[in-house]
C-alpha cells in the first residue's frame, strides 16, 4: 500500500485528501521543455491550495509575486 512521505522522506500519519503536481508553472521551466511562454505573468499556473503538503517551513513568495498579487476575480 502506497503511504506518503514528507520531503525528508519520512512517514506521514495523516492521509492526503488532495495532491496536485504541476510541472510547467514557472517560466524558465516552460521555456526549458521549449514551450511558448505566455507574455503575461498572470497566465502562468501557480497553485498552493489550503491542503497542500509540505514540511511546515514558511512559503516564501518571490518579491516580484508579492508586488503582483491580485485576487483570482481581477484576473
Amino acid at each position: 500500500m502506497y503511504q506518503h512521505r514528507n520531503w525528508q522522506g519520512e512517514l506521514l500519519e495523516l492521509p492526503a485528501g488532495k495532491v496536485v503536481c504541476v510541472g510547467s508553472n514557472y517560466a524558465k521551466h516552460i521555456s526549458e521543455m521549449g514551450s511558448i511562454t505566455p507574455k503575461s505573468r498572470s497566465s502562468l499556473l501557480n497553485l498552493k491550495r489550503h491542503s497542500v503538503i509540505y514540511d511546515s517551513r514558511c512559503i516564501c513568495l518571490p518579491v516580484l509575486a508579492k508586488s503582483t498579487m491580485k485576487p483570482s476575480w481581477q484576473y
